[in-house]
């Protein structure tokens, strides 16, 4: 499987990290770190997560990053062989984002 990401998951991936460098200064890249193993979770195992709820016919899944406490959230098209990646989104949030 490939891996994309849409605009939204890379602005918010670009948000996340930058908080997470100023903030974590003992782990400044925590957060970049267990996104690459999400993506190479995705790429070998597309379902690893949970299904979050369907969205115009999409199945949306979400993934928590366990450390920096963010949530994946993606879809899969079997017949591309592509997983896209909507949004992240901080767990703590007490609500899902706006998909």
């Amino acid at each position: 499987m490939n891996v994309r990401f849409s605009h939204r998951a890379q602005r918010r991936a670009a948000i996340v990290a930058a908080w997470w460098r100023a903030n974590r200064p003992a782990a400044p890249d925590l957060f970049l770190q267990e996104l690459e193993e999400a993506k190479r979770r995705l790429t070998d195992q597309p379902h690893p997560g949970l299904v979050y709820e369907a969205i115009r016919g999409r199945v949306m899944h979400r993934m928590l990053l366990r450390k920096s406490n963010q949530h994946v959230y993606y879809t899969v098209d079997e017949a591309a062989r592509v997983v896209t990646v909507q949004t992240i989104w901080g767990a703590r949030r007490g609500h899902g984002p706006k998909l």
